[in-house]
C-alpha cells in the first residue's frame, strides 16, 4: 500500500487487492488516507501470494522507470521481459530457477534487429540488472522477502568492443543518409548522420547531444547542465573547429530550443540502424548466429573521439589531449572506464614505437 500526495493537494491511496490488481482511492487529508490504507493493507504473505510478477513490473514501469535518465530504454526492456512465462507467476512462486531458465532461453534466441544473430550476453546482462532492480524494489516495499535474481549466474558482459569509425566510414554514413556533410541536414535521417559526425568530434553521449539547447552553446564550448549528463555533474564540452562547423550546419535548421528538435533516443537509434546497414556497416553473423564482424554502433562515436584525441598529433608527436583533459571532455570520473574507449590497434601502436 502506498500513499502519495497528488498535484491537486489531496492524497491517493494505492494498493493491491486480493485478486492482484492495483487499485486507488483519493482522500482530502492524509489522516483519512492512512486510516483507509490500514484497512485495506494486506499482510506480506497475502501480497506475495496474490500479486503477479507482471503486475509488479507494470507498477514499477509506471512509477519508478519515469524517474530515471534511461527511462525509454528501461521501458522497452521491461516490455520485452513481460513476454516471458515467468511473469505470470506470483511473487511467492517465482524462484531463482525461473530466472535462470529465462536467461538460458534468451541466449538461444535470435534477434531480427541485428540481422538474425543470437541475442548477446550483454543484452541479457542488462535485462537481468533490470529484473534485479524490480525485485529489490519489491523487497523494500514489503512485497517480497528475498530477491530471486540474487544467486543466479551473471551473464558475461561480453568482450570489450574494438570498433571505431574511420573517416571513410563517416563518409559512408553521410552518403547513406544522403547528406553531403557540407550543407544543412534537412531530413531526420540526415540529422542523425550529422549527430554521429558531431559525436565523433566531441565524444559526447547520445543522450547529452539530443538534449542540447541553443542557449547552452557559447562559442567553442557547450555548457551541459548536470540534469543533461549521465553522471549528474555539469560539464563543459570543448569544440574543435570541425565540431563547431558541423554544429553550425545543424543550427541552420530553425528556431527550436533544442538543436535536434523532438528527436528521441529510440527514434535516433532506429534511423541510425537503417543508415548503418544501408552503408554496409552492420554486424556480420555466420550460419549459427555467431558474431563474425562487429557492426558500427552509434555509441562507437565516443570511442572514435577518445582514440583520436589520445593519439599523437602528426605535427608535435604528443597526444592531442592528455588523460585528465580527455576525462574532463568526456565526463569520465573513472580512468579505468575511460580506457575502455581508447581503441587503438596493436599495429597503430607499433607504428608509433618505430
Amino acid at each position: 500500500m502506498w500513499i502519495v500526495k497528488t498535484k491537486r493537494g489531496d492524497y491517493c491511496v494505492r494498493w493491491y487487492a486480493e485478486d492482484g490488481k492495483r487499485k486507488q482511492k483519493n482522500f482530502k487529508t492524509k489522516t483519512e488516507a492512512k486510516k483507509f490504507g490500514a484497512a485495506v493493507e494486506l499482510t506480506p504473505e497475502e501480497k506475495s501470494s496474490t500479486i503477479t510478477v507482471e503486475s509488479l513490473m507494470r507498477h514499477y514501469q509506471t512509477t519508478v522507470t519515469p524517474t530515471k535518465k534511461g527511462e525509454r530504454e528501461e521501458y522497452h526492456r521491461i516490455n520485452r521481459l513481460m513476454r516471458y512465462d515467468f511473469v505470470k507467476k506470483t511473487l511467492s512462486q517465482i524462484t531463482s530457477k525461473d530466472i535462470e531458465r529465462y536467461m538460458e532461453q534468451r541466449l538461444q534466441e535470435r534477434t531480427a534487429r541485428t540481422g538474425g544473430g543470437l541475442v548477446s550476453s550483454s543484452t541479457v546482462y542488462k535485462e537481468r540488472t533490470t529484473l534485479s532492480a524490480i525485485f529489490t524494489y519489491a523487497v523494500k516495499q514489503g512485497l517480497m522477502t528475498t530477491n530471486p535474481v540474487k544467486g543466479t549466474t551473471v551473464p558475461d558482459k561480453g568482450e570489450a568492443r574494438e570498433r571505431v569509425a574511420s573517416e571513410e566510414e563517416i563518409k559512408l554514413i553521410n552518403a547513406a543518409a544522403n547528406w553531403d556533410g557540407e550543407s544543412m541536414p534537412v531530413t531526420k535521417t540526415q540529422l542523425v548522420a550529422a549527430a554521429f559526425s558531431l559525436a565523433c568530434r566531441t565524444g559526447m553521449r547520445s543522450g547529452e547531444m539530443l538534449s542540447i539547447e541553443k542557449v547552452w552553446i557559447d562559442g567553442q564550448v557547450i555548457h551541459l547542465p548536470k540534469e543533461a549528463t549521465k553522471t549528474e555533474s555539469r560539464r563543459d564540452v570543448a569544440l574543435s573547429k570541425e565540431a563547431r562547423r558541423i554544429l553550425d550546419l545543424i543550427l541552420e535548421r530553425g528556431d527550436e530550443p533544442k538543436i535536434f528538435g523532438d528527436m528521441t533516443s529510440i527514434r535516433k537509434e532506429a534511423l541510425w540502424r537503417k543508415i548503418r546497414d544501408r552503408a554496409g556497416l552492420g554486424p556480420v553473423y555466420d550460419s549459427q548466429g555467431r558474431l563474425v564482424q562487429e557492426g558500427l554502433n552509434f555509441h562507437d562515436a565516443r570511442a572514435t573521439f577518445c582514440t583520436w584525441a589520445a593519439s599523437p598529433d602528426p605535427k608535435t608527436g604528443a597526444p592531442r589531449l592528455d588523460v585528465l583533459s580527455l576525462a574532463k571532455q568526456t565526463g569520465h570520473k573513472n580512468l579505468a572506464m575511460l580506457q575502455r574507449y581508447y581503441r587503438a590497434t596493436a599495429q597503430q601502436i607499433a607504428q608509433r614505437l618505430g
